[in-house]
């Protein structure tokens, strides 16, 4: 509405604009009556003289003449003028054209021995062809641009100063009384930061260091970039003419940022000379910290639980770094003070440690595998870092860089750093670490054998593996090392630092061929930039956080309590004394975690079954690879009949969204089959072409396992190929194999030892999804039981009924591979007595029976349960199996009942603390600012004063608190 609104005006707004280029718009006072135009053209200040110039910057943009001009730009040097040319336009000019001059030593006013600012002045290392550059420079075209021909007006020698404005080149007048201070201290009283320090001849606004500071820290722009779009404001035109202090940028924001360091952490303070290693950086404000925020009777406390500190750590490999080419020139002016690590400890310690090459004993993990990867053009690959899993702050001094890939020396430092952050006291630790169940074997050996790596010894580390990473481990690791079960971790997901990752990585490509040191500076500048910022929004963040942490816990509970008044109160106290001492093992043995899982006995899997025979493979005379090619095949079938179930579930209509990704599933199963098929020559060799397996359909017992297709539909015509003028469905191939073949076929081809391998793995198959059905089949009694009966409202009942819908599209699933399965066991020839053992599937057997839920209830004798609850457990029928799923269940459900009980209590004290450390933060500034009585420190005093009053508004007013350090 207001861009349609907007439209009818933009011709009026045009109008005016170009009326401004002549300065028509100018209200200036004139006789009435009067016919005169060119008082319109008359000096806003003296309303005397003729307006020739035209400040950019003052409000109203108004005309002056020159004697007005240079003096309301007295105090305002670096304001952006015009000059009205050849009676027709403004051009672009400089205040110097107009007399002004930067008066250095009385704030600005004039000194009566002042001395000017000659050439001579000029530093060596700058470039000298600078000054004539710039001088050309100085005067604009009529399009905006300065032209090359225009001179100052005088003999004095101008020094380029970068504003925010332009790059401008104005005469200086030094400060000759006696006793005055040296120049670069004059400078530095006017707000100007000096780019060389023995003869200057630029220098940089501290307005403008604060600025690209800020831009690089909100938007990452580079220096480069910054600079370029500085010389662009000078000079639209021809920014190439405009003096190129890049580098002079890069160094002079680099010392600036230390110098703004040293004051927000008070260092220049009497007892405070100089920073040691984290000393300027912030921290977590909410975590437990002894002798900064936490009470002094905090060890009394009966609750130990909740003084527990938790750690992340992970590596980021976008964070590279080149080798420099000439490393004695680099310069480290801050080195271990931020969050990168010390150059000299943590390179004695590699050189001591001692790496380890161990594969991977979980899954193919990334940061495991690839540990000693080296790139010969990097001096590091990447860094590591730790950080406080709830709260997402990097640790002080606890950042390091890889040489050769994400290795265990490099982690065990940055963990041996964060420890000494704080920690007095702190007897128990929550680390957090992708690859924990690795990492973690033999840590504390480690870290004895390291003289640079530190561990007090009465400390308990409870690993863990982050809720997203712990899924890509092997089913054992989600319950020894997810946060789920590790009591005092709250609702702590422990991966909170790939969205640190995320915000670094923007700079990291501008970093990338940095000098060493300037390149940790930058990266210590951006973390404790975001460790600011999460300072400064800790105690909203907090309350919003325990606000909606109320009703999960409500929701929470009621399930804990409805669970525990279904259950018989023996059989919890027996599982509560059984999940206790499972968390007292787990520091000696993680493997006592087991008991969180499923224990039953099972038969042998198809993965158990296939590692047998790939060992025996050669021993039989098979060639290698063929359990792997029958295992392919195999899962190939199982993705057939997941693709086939999700066609019957499409609408008859589907939408295009949903035609777009039946295409894309069935391209990337084509795929494995073609994968598949492209290998079956080299196991079995089939003459007769014309009886090509790949050239039929699957069989016709089969059949009503996929619904009919429309041939002349070309939606469900996607990639699979052609025979004559049928359209072939990736899930419709039959797939290569000696069940596809049947048995008779197969003793023709004289394939029987495949047949026999294949037919031990249909074993395996079938007891997998048979496994998988009782375990569906509980969890749905389970539903049943706990959930569809105890809902007392609609809503609440809806949430059920999804959760056993769901359970049962999973169950159908499994119940038609156990059916293709058997099948295949009956083509490949299988005896009697294993079909019988293997029985037909029925659907009658897949409900939930409640002789399954409670075999005990009333009605129950004359009832028989599925054969398949029998088959493995003798005693007490199917009893066992819901018993286990009920201690399962309640084990989760407690688990999850107390993590969430310990978040609102941690919230609780975490507000608590986080008030704590903003009054020990103001008392600090407090107690300096009183240790700077004499006149010589009033500028410390100030500071102080303007800090401690800062952590007061932030522990008072945290939703209304604009300061900044």
């Amino acid at each position: 509405e207001f861009l349609r609104d907007w439209i009818h005006r933009k011709g009026a707004y045009l109008e005016r604009l170009y009326q401004q280029e002549a300065g028509h718009t100018q209200h200036a006072r004139r006789e009435p009556h009067s016919a005169d135009t060119e008082c319109e053209r008359r000096c806003a200040s003296c309303q005397v003289e003729e307006a020739t110039w035209r400040c950019l910057h003052c409000f109203g943009r108004p005309t002056y003449c020159t004697l007005c001009c240079r003096k309301q730009h007295e105090r305002n040097p670096f304001h952006r003028v015009e000059k009205w040319t050849n009676n027709l336009y403004y051009s672009p000019a400089w205040l110097a054209e107009a007399g002004v001059v930067l008066q250095l030593g009385h704030g600005g006013g004039e000194c009566p021995s002042h001395r000017q600012y000659t050439s001579g002045d000029s530093r060596e290392d700058e470039d000298d062809n600078d000054v004539e550059a710039t001088a050309a420079a100085h005067s604009r075209s009529a399009d905006g641009s300065r032209s090359a021909a225009t001179t100052y007006t005088g003999n004095q020698t101008a020094m380029v100063i970068v504003d925010t404005t332009d790059i401008h080149r104005i005469p200086v007048w030094w400060c000759g009384c006696e006793g005055a201070p040296s120049d670069e201290m004059q400078l530095l009283d006017m707000a100007l930061y000096p780019a060389s320090h023995r003869r200057i001849k630029s220098c940089f606004t501290f307005r403008v260091l604060d600025d690209f500071l800020l831009d690089n820290l909100e938007c990452k722009t580079s220096a480069l970039n910054f600079y370029s779009k500085l010389r662009r404001t000078t000079n639209s035109t021809f920014p190439d003419q405009v003096p190129n202090r890049y580098q002079e940028l890069l160094r002079v924001s680099w010392q600036w940022g230390h110098m703004k360091d040293m004051m927000r952490y008070g260092f220049g303070y009497p007892g405070r000379a100089r920073p040691g290693p984290g000393d300027l950086t912030f921290f977590c404000a909410a975590c437990p910290q002894p002798g900064v925020n936490l009470p002094p009777e905090w060890k009394e406390d009966e609750n130990q639980l909740i003084y527990t500190r938790g750690f992340m750590m992970d590596g980021n490999f976008s964070a590279e770094h080149l080798k420099m080419r000439r490393p004695a020139n680099d310069v480290a002016i801050s080195d271990g003070t931020g969050f990168m690590v010390g150059e000299g400890r943590y390179k004695a310690h590699l050189k001591v440690a001692k790496e380890v090459k161990s594969k991977s004993s979980c899954n193919n993990h990334k940061a495991v595998n690839l540990a000693n990867a080296d790139r010969h053009k990097l001096e590091a690959t990447g860094i590591g870092a730790t950080a406080c899993p709830c709260h997402g702050c990097f640790l002080p001094h606890a950042v390091v860089d890889f040489q050769k890939g994400e290795r265990q020396m490099n982690m065990d430092y940055s963990f041996s750093q964060a420890l000494g952050c704080n920690m007095e006291n702190i007897q128990r630790v929550i680390l957090l670490y992708d690859i924990n169940c690795q990492y973690g074997v033999h840590l504390r050996q480690r870290f004895t054998e390291s003289p640079y790596l530190h561990m007090p010894r009465r400390l308990e580390i409870v690993q863990g593996i982050g809720l997203f990473h712990v899924h890509g481990h092997q089913d054992a690791c989600f319950m020894r090392y997810s946060p789920t079960f590790i009591p005092g971790a709250g609702l702590v997901d422990g991966e909170i630092l790939e969205t640190l990752w995320s915000s670094l990585n923007k700079v990291s490509g501008s970093t990338r061929g940095m000098a060493t040191s300037h390149q940790k500076e930058v990266l210590n500048r951006h973390m404790n930039d975001w460790n600011w910022k999460k300072m400064i929004n800790i105690v909203p963040a907090l309350r919003k956080k325990y606000t909606a942490n109320l009703p999960l816990m409500e929701d929470v509970t009621t399930s804990y309590n409805a669970m525990v008044a279904s259950a018989d109160p023996e059989m919890i106290q027996a599982w509560t004394v059984q999940m206790e001492e499972a968390q007292r093992k787990r520091f000696t043995d993680v493997k006592a975690m087991d008991v969180f899982d499923i224990r039953t006995d099972r038969a042998p899997s198809r993965a158990n079954i296939q590692l047998s025979l790939t060992d025996k493979e050669t021993q039989h005379g098979l060639q290698r690879g063929t359990i792997a090619w029958l295992s392919q095949g195999i899962k190939v079938q199982e993705a057939q009949v997941s693709l086939a179930a999700h066609v019957r579930s499409l609408p008859k209509s589907p939408t295009t969204k949903q035609k777009i990704d039946l295409l894309n599933r069935r391209k990337r199963l084509q795929t494995r089959v073609d994968a598949h098929e492209g290998k079956k020559a080299c196991y079995i060799v089939i003459e007769d072409n014309n009886e090509d397996n790949n050239d039929k359909d699957v069989d016709d017992d089969l059949r009503e396992e996929w619904d009919a297709v429309e041939p002349d539909d070309v939606f469900w015509a996607a990639p699979a190929r052609a025979s004559g003028n049928a359209i072939r469905l990736a899930e419709r191939v039959a797939i290569t194999l000696p069940s596809t073949l049947g048995h008779a076929r197969c003793e023709a081809l004289n394939i029987q030892q495949l047949t026999a391998r294949e037919l031990k793995l249909r074993e395996g198959q079938a007891n997998d999804t048979l496994h998988q059905i009782r375990i569906c089949l509980g969890q749905k009694s389970f539903l049943f039981r706990t959930s569809i009966r105890s809902a007392r409202s609609q809503h609440n009942k809806t949430r059920a009924w999804g959760d056993v819908n769901a359970v049962d599209r999973t169950l159908q699933h499994h119940a038609r591979v156990y059916s293709k399965a058997r099948k295949a066991m009956v083509s490949l020839g299988a005896s009697e007595a294993l079909l019988n053992h293997y029985k037909v599937l029925r659907q009658e057997d897949l409900k939930v029976s409640t002789a399954v839920a409670d075999p005990n209830m009333r009605g129950q004798r004359a009832t028989t349960m599925a054969w398949f609850w029998t088959w493995i457990l003798r005693r007490r029928e199917g009893q066992a199996w819901m018993e286990e799923f009920y201690r399962i269940n309640w084990i989760k459900a407690k688990s999850r009942y107390d993590r969430v009980r310990e978040e609102h209590d941690l919230l609780k004290h975490e507000i608590l603390w986080t008030n704590i450390f903003f009054v020990h933060q103001s008392e600090a500034w407090i107690n300096r600012m009183r240790a700077c009585l004499s006149d010589d420190l009033a500028g410390h005093r100030a500071f102080a004063g303007k800090q401690a009053d800062m952590f007061k508004a932030l522990r008072t007013r945290p939703r209304l608190c604009t300061s900044s350090p």
